[in-house]
């Protein structure tokens, strides 16, 4: 299985790994948004700085999903 395949296959089968990723769709768009204001306040960066944070957390626990399936295909 293809690295797209294993987190379409999440997708439809996990509805944990369903809310990280959705939530880090969301994060990115909320962070592109961000990124475009200008001029960038002290408080906007601040505010990029969460978002990147609580984006990547997100993204670890996806990853951390992917490598127990693919641990569990090895079986």
């Amino acid at each position: 299985m293809t690295r797209e395949e294993i987190i379409q296959k999440l997708l439809q089968e996990d509805k944990e790994f369903r809310y990280h990723y959705e939530k880090h769709q969301e994060l990115d768009k909320q962070i592109d948004k961000l990124e475009k204001h200008h001029p960038m306040t002290h408080d906007l960066e601040m505010e990029l700085e969460k978002l990147k944070k609580e984006r990547l957390y997100h993204k670890d626990m996806m990853e951390l999903k992917i490598q127990e399936f693919l641990k569990s295909q090895k079986v």
